[in-house]
């Protein structure tokens, strides 16, 4: 015969851990909610008319993943690379040239897309730069102000960058910069550049899981917090 045995310090350890499990999950399932929610505000706004980009400073959250359209000059002095860009397997670049904005000093950041290192690093791939005036259509997108997480990056201020950095660019100019870069779409190759821009990856599902297991997790330690303490009576 068994009989239920209370034990405080395996009571109040199945009260921390659960309550923890318990955290992890809502955490994973909230994230889930906001990875969906964030997938059809930028599928909602890419099928809308492209949006005009001005001279006025613009709310990058607000146009985030949105289509705009832009008219300017490229500033080829101010050309750069971002480094370890990868396409079908193959190391590369992606080339950011500066738009400025016709009738004004406002630049925006235009992603033309990738291009490959060629027979040395040492040498940095020769990419041309239209002239005169161009208009530019493409997705709006908001780069990370994040460094990547246990590395020490490098002065980014030269020809070749290791990411975008647009609060270091704008103080380094005396010219407005609108915050957010452009994702060039065009479907004219002659530039030899890449544009094969991913789409924002539906990764609710495995937050979905991931908060499934922690919930998982957590019954079953209430289980076994219970089933432990049924012990065989002494007669």
């Amino acid at each position: 015969m068994h009989s239920f045995q209370f034990r405080w310090i395996p009571f109040i350890a199945t009260c921390v851990l659960t309550a923890v499990f318990l955290r992890l999950g809502w955490w994973q399932w909230t994230k889930s909610l906001d990875v969906e929610a964030q997938v059809e505000l930028r599928q909602t706004r890419s099928t809308v008319n492209p949006v005009l980009l001005g001279t006025a400073l613009a709310d990058a959250q607000a146009l985030e993943g949105a289509s705009v359209v832009v008219r300017g000059h490229f500033d080829a002095s101010e050309q750069f690379f971002i480094d370890n860009q990868q396409h079908q397997g193959q190391p590369g670049l992606h080339v950011i040239t500066p738009l400025q904005i016709e009738g004004s000093q406002v630049r925006v950041l235009v992603n033309r897309g990738w291009v490959g290192w060629g027979a040395s690093r040492a040498v940095l791939p020769d990419v041309k730069v239209p002239t005169g005036l161009i208009e530019i259509q493409g997705r709006a997108t908001v780069p990370s102000g994040k460094a990547p997480a246990f590395v020490t990056e490098p002065t980014d201020t030269g020809a070749l960058r290791t990411r975008i950095r647009l609060k270091e660019i704008q103080a380094a100019h005396d010219y407005p910069v609108q915050p957010m870069v452009i994702l060039m779409m065009s479907s004219d190759t002659s530039d030899g550049l890449v544009k094969d821009w991913p789409e924002l990856a539906n990764k609710a599902p495995m937050h979905k899981g991931y908060a499934a297991q922690w919930f998982l997790m957590a019954l079953l330690l209430v289980g076994f917090f219970l089933r432990s303490s049924y012990r065989k009576a002494n007669v």
